[in-house]
């Protein structure tokens, strides 16, 4: 290839990548904040495709014509209703016409969107553009990021009273049958219930057996129906404030515990925990379905009848 070839294809390869973009996308507004009609620059020698976001309705525009032979005008338009695109080709040198393009948004509602068809240069002349719908009122996309920490739960702060109600709810449930507690719940649609059928818990001289759980949408506090079982002679001593509960790999106190820490020998009562949030301080993000593991610290025993009458020899009362 000779000297002059090179720097022609030179010349005209550096001519392609300074030309201006011939396919251009345009992101709709709202109609509203519209204020003029969108110019779309066109030239003779070519035709112009026009992409829409939704169904062509309707079209109207002075100068436009759907067949040049029978009727005259400046542009040839293309445009079939029902149809997502449309092609209009000016065929009058310094053609300049507004189109009026009626869109079907859907349910009934419209959108008209103009455009105004202007001569230029066959280098500036665009080949096709898009419009594409923007997102709904005009809204940005909101800015996404990661944070170190769980956003602030958007919950009622649990308090004394709602976990009060939470234990009475838990009584007035373990007081009916299974479908009666289940009526229980689905009468308030804030309320979560799960039966658990899990086995008991032994621990030695007494086993721990969760029966059922729910859960208080409004706060997030979680609440138990433990059953206790002595399974001594003994009477047992608990601690009250070592009341935990195991669910995965964390352990949560129970904040609220309704059980009078003493039972009977071979007797069994009903202990209702109550956990509002973990180590940290937010919610424990837990539903009535996990695998509760509950425990407690048994800090004493007693025998049940320390005094003992024992018949001593010319001593009986007469």
């Amino acid at each position: 290839m000779s000297a002059a070839s090179l720097m022609a294809a030179s010349a005209a390869a550096a001519a392609a990548l300074a030309a201006p973009a011939s396919i251009v996308r345009i992101a709709l507004g709202p109609e509203a904040a519209e204020l003029r009609p969108f110019a779309v620059p066109t030239e003779p020698g070519n035709t112009v495709e026009v992409d829409l976001p939704w169904p062509l309705e309707d079209w109207a525009g002075r100068g436009f014509t759907p067949d040049s032979e029978r009727y005259a005008g400046d542009f040839v338009i293309q445009a079939a209703r029902g149809s997502s695109r449309l092609f209009v080709t000016p065929v009058a040198a310094d053609a300049h016409r507004v189109l009026h393009v009626v869109l079907a948004q859907g349910e009934g509602r419209t959108r008209s969107l103009p455009l105004e068809f202007i001569p230029a240069p066959p280098a500036l002349a665009w080949r096709k553009v898009s419009f594409v719908a923007g997102p709904p009122g005009g809204s940005t996309r909101p800015a996404v990021s990661l944070s170190r920490t769980p956003p602030a739960p958007r919950l009622r702060a649990p308090g004394p009273a709602s976990e009060i109600g939470l234990i009475r709810t838990l009584r007035l449930m373990l007081a009916t049958t299974e479908d009666g507690a289940r009526d229980i719940a689905a009468a308030n649609p804030g309320l979560s219930l799960a039966v658990l059928d899990t086995p008991p818990r032994d621990f030695g001289r007494f086993s721990l057996a969760c029966r059922f759980a729910v859960r208080d949408s409004a706060t997030g506090a979680v609440g138990l129906c433990v059953s206790v079982a002595n399974r001594t002679a003994r009477r047992l001593l608990f601690d009250p404030g070592s009341w935990v509960v195991r669910a995965g790999d964390r352990v949560y106190p129970a904040g609220t515990v309704d059980f009078a820490s003493e039972l009977e020998p071979w007797a069994s009562a009903a202990a209702f925990l109550v956990l509002t949030g973990g180590p940290d301080g937010r919610t424990t993000a837990l539903l009535p379905g996990n695998d509760f593991e509950p425990s407690v610290v048994l800090s004493a025993s007693a025998n049940p009848r320390p005094v003992r009458r024992m018949s001593l020899g010319g001593a009986d009362p007469r």
